[in-house]
């Protein structure tokens, strides 16, 4: 009876114990992570500077202070050059779109009379009676989007033409109030970003004396486990990072030359292929969503269209990407870094509801961090997937005591 009560009283605690932990999480990242994000971003990339300012600071004799700020700066005047570089080549690439945009909403009306016949079509070998209903229906509702088109459409195909209409200038004062919203918030924007470079500076040159401090604060066992942690992060981050920026690349590359090989076999007119190239690539990261996204819907409509050649080079694009990245991806990115399909999709569902959209990145990478985190036995949240196993609970039983000292290792064994 006592040993029943007690494994339910050490229930209640451990529930008790994590929900505290999720709550306190919850709040964090709901109320205080963006206010502190620049000096948790600063930490981060001062870690990762350590290694080539502490190799500068051996060979010049240089004061890590002024190494740490030279290469905050250099890495900071970088990035400003590569976005600049980007933004520039995308700006290029958008006037294309832009008219190319104004082309394709010059043809909808074609295009729906087009997907009319079509869907008309498929009508014709069902009974007269449902085969007459249905095609009454499709009519009337293909001309309510003709004559909505043909109502305001036109003047916004036509540039520089506005809709000759009555304006109520009441319906602006929502989209005026977010965009005086948005624009309010540039300013402290603005000083987080010169916060983050200043907080990157001081760190990178404190780095040691700050971790120090920290560790000065735990247990002897904790600091070893504070250690691995570290070091177990650290490696699961650059393993995905660079697995993914990758995979973005082999996937940019991909769709560029397909667009370029349809370009020159006349298929495709559009000149703004690096853009789509990389919004494709990008979207392709998502487990959710994929290249198919685009690509698919893209290559329905260039066919309904009577672009066949196009339709069936974007199809037989996505089914080449598709393979692809079936055969890279595992190769990648190692097998005991990914979460399941199910329950990524979980935690970005999560990740959405609870903190926007940036939960739908920031979830599923901590999920995956404290995977790692338990299956090395750094913590225990639930059994490993080898813990069925006898070489499984060995190994994940051992892990603990290698994070204690030599002393205790020993009187743990004597008894």
């Amino acid at each position: 009876m006592n040993t029943t009560v007690e494994k339910r009283r050490a229930l209640i605690i451990n529930v008790a114990y994590f929900a505290l932990i999720i709550g306190a999480f919850y709040l964090f990242m709901r109320y205080a992570f963006w206010t502190v994000s620049p000096f948790i971003f600063a930490f981060f990339i001062a870690m990762l500077l350590q290694k080539p300012v502490y190799a500068v600071t051996k060979r010049t004799h240089l004061k890590k202070g002024f190494v740490s700020f030279t290469a905050v700066f250099f890495i900071a005047a970088l990035l400003a050059g590569l976005v600049a570089l980007a933004g520039t080549t995308v700006l290029t690439e958008l006037k294309g779109f832009a008219s190319k945009l104004t082309e394709t909403f010059k043809s909808i009306p074609e295009f729906i009379a087009g997907a009319e016949a079509w869907v008309l079509g498929l009508l014709e070998p069902l009974p007269d009676a449902i085969e007459g209903s249905l095609s009454a229906s499709v009519n009337d509702f293909t001309e309510n989007l003709l004559s909505a088109f043909s109502q305001h459409g036109e003047d916004f195909a036509t540039p520089g033409k506005a809709p000759a209409m009555q304006f109520d200038f009441s319906t602006l004062i929502t989209p005026l109030s977010g965009v005086i919203s948005t624009a309010s918030k540039l300013p402290a924007f603005l000083i987080s970003i010169i916060i983050f470079f200043i907080a990157t500076c001081f760190i990178t040159a404190d780095y040691d004396r700050i971790v120090n401090f920290i560790k000065r604060q735990l247990p002897e066992d904790k600091r070893a486990a504070l250690t691995k942690t570290k070091a177990l992060t650290l490696s699961t981050l650059g393993k995905m990072v660079k697995a993914y920026c990758l995979i973005i690349c082999i996937t940019f590359t991909e769709i560029l030359i397909g667009l370029t090989a349809l370009n020159l076999l006349g298929f495709y007119s559009g000149s703004y292929r690096v853009v789509i190239s990389l919004c494709i690539a990008v979207v392709d990261i998502f487990p959710i969503l994929g290249s198919g996204t685009v690509l698919i819907p893209w290559g329905i409509i260039s066919l309904l269209r009577g672009n066949i050649g196009l339709g069936v080079g974007l199809l037989v694009l996505y089914v080449i990407i598709t393979v692809l990245r079936q055969y890279i991806e595992p190769k990648l990115v190692a097998g005991q870094l990914g979460l399941p399909p199910a329950a990524t999709l979980v935690a970005m569902y999560l990740g959405l509801k609870i903190f926007g959209i940036p939960g739908i990145f920031m979830l599923p990478l901590i999920i995956t961090i404290l995977k790692v985190l338990n299956d090395d036995g750094i913590i225990h949240i639930w059994k490993p997937s080898r813990a069925g196993s006898a070489e499984g609970t060995s190994s994940v039983e051992l892990r603990i005591p290698k994070l204690k000292t030599k002393k205790n290792t020993k009187g743990r064994k004597t008894k």
